[in-house]
């Protein structure tokens, strides 16, 4: 089996900036929560109220695909590339070398 995804990036826009629609060049670490299939789904929603969750839904038998579970946070893309410098880890450490990078958009502003 396939080793999930290690490298996972977020890309942010907002409809209410300058130039909404085009993609961020700021990339930011998203905290990131393993949940598998026989996980409750009630400890996927938002905490409160300022806090977005998209879950990531990984599978080395299909393509992966993202989602956004907070109202005002949509998904507009997902890209998945080769993570710069991920070859040359350690192989006794070896991690899924693919770089997922999320790009979503915000309606709040």
């Amino acid at each position: 089996m396939s080793k999930p995804p290690y490298y996972i990036l977020l890309s942010h826009s907002s409809i209410f900036a300058p130039n909404s629609g085009a993609p961020s060049s700021t990339l930011g670490h998203p905290t990131i929560q393993y949940h598998y299939a026989n996980d409750s789904p009630l400890a996927l929603w938002p905490q409160h109220a300022n806090e977005h969750v998209l879950v990531l839904d990984y599978a080395s038998d299909k393509p992966p695909a993202v989602q956004s579970l907070s109202k005002n946070l949509a998904v507009t893309s997902l890209n998945v590339e080769d993570a710069p410098g991920a070859a040359a880890a350690s192989e006794s450490d070896s991690k899924n070398d693919r770089m997922y990078i999320i790009e979503t958009m915000s309606s709040d502003g």
